[in-house]
């Protein structure tokens, strides 16, 4: 490790908690007092996770950012409880990507701060419960000013668009590109009517970031903000159901080479219950009839032949009926 990014004086007089960490998370240098404070005199163990001091309740909500400081190399500011050997308490870090003789790491610069009161802490665990469900679900909210077009995303959103949350929104006129046009006015259309009237609307959409990509098809219902009476903006959050639809499609397609079969098996039942019997039948009645009546032998065989042609014209139109393709 370079001796310029280890041996920064600060670590050795700061009274607030400093971490570096390698691009991994272990901690590489911890500030004199907060190494006292959390590992006591033997100090921080040897490739030692920093999410290990982290409140369980935190940690995810720790890796999320630490992990988007490695990919966009910026800077972030998160509050998060840490476990010192004689309590947990309150931090507030602002995180900066550092990158020297290409080796990269995370400046962590910490304070300890009041814990967040009740109704600040459930809007922390609301917001990270959003982040989850964003994630899994494959969703993305926005909100728009019906009158300015200003333009506003969650995280989901911008991973739904594939950018970077430390990116400048881009305008809804970029959004629409990426659209077919018809979508992009229904879209349009639609946030102008939520604006004004304050109906909830529901609409579909398909989009692709690139011409060679296939369309990705979204579902996204918009409602009013309404503040003071007034609507100041839409919020629209948005389904990926890509996925949804392609299995629907598939289902569809299985449904009907379903439905061909059937109509073929229905077929042969309709041949065997007839077409094949009669002629069968009529055979079976010419030999009884032979034993009870003998008639000639040209005479007989005349009429066996004419009743096995037909049962073997419709043996080869089964044969032919049941050559199903899936």
């Amino acid at each position: 490790m370079s001796q310029t990014v280890s041996n920064f004086f600060i670590f050795e007089v700061s009274q607030e908690p400093i971490f570096l960490l390698c691009d991994s998370f272990e901690i590489l240098k911890v500030s004199s007092k907060a190494e006292e404070k959390i590992f006591g005199k033997l100090g921080a163990p040897v490739d030692f996770k920093f999410e290990n001091i982290v409140a369980d309740e935190d940690k995810k909500r720790l890796n999320r950012t630490l992990v988007s400081l490695g990919k966009d190399k910026c800077s972030e500011k998160i509050q998060f409880r840490i476990k010192t050997l004689e309590e947990t308490v309150w931090v507030e870090f602002d995180w900066q990507f550092i990158e020297k003789n290409g080796l990269q790491y995370i400046l962590g610069l910490g304070a300890h701060v009041q814990a967040p009161d009740k109704k600040e802490l459930i809007t922390l665990e609301t917001a990270e419960a959003l982040k989850d469900a964003e994630i899994l679900g494959k969703m993305g909210s926005w909100w728009v000013n019906p009158k300015t077009l200003e333009n506003h995303w969650s995280e989901g959103n911008y991973r739904i668009w594939n950018r970077s949350p430390n990116d400048s929104i881009p305008p809804l006129s970029w959004v629409l590109k990426h659209m077919p046009k018809k979508d992009g006015k229904q879209i349009m259309k639609t946030i102008k009517e939520v604006g004004t009237t304050g109906e909830i609307k529901e609409v579909e959409f398909r989009m692709r970031l690139t011409q060679k990509e296939n369309y990705r098809h979204f579902y996204t219902r918009i409602r009013p903000w309404v503040v003071n009476g007034e609507i100041v903006e839409v919020k629209g959050v948005n389904f990926d159901v890509t996925d949804l639809i392609k299995y629907q499609q598939e289902l569809e397609k299985r449904n009907e080479a379903l439905n061909r079969k059937n109509e073929k098996l229905s077929k042969y039942v309709q041949m065997n219950s007839h077409d094949v019997r009669g002629p069968l039948s009529n055979i079976l009645s010419l030999l009884e009839m032979e034993k009870l009546e003998p008639m000639s032998h040209k005479e007989f065989v005349f009429h066996v032949a004419e009743a096995a042609l037909k049962l073997d014209n419709t043996l080869r139109r089964i044969n032919e009926t049941l050559l199903i393709e899936d």
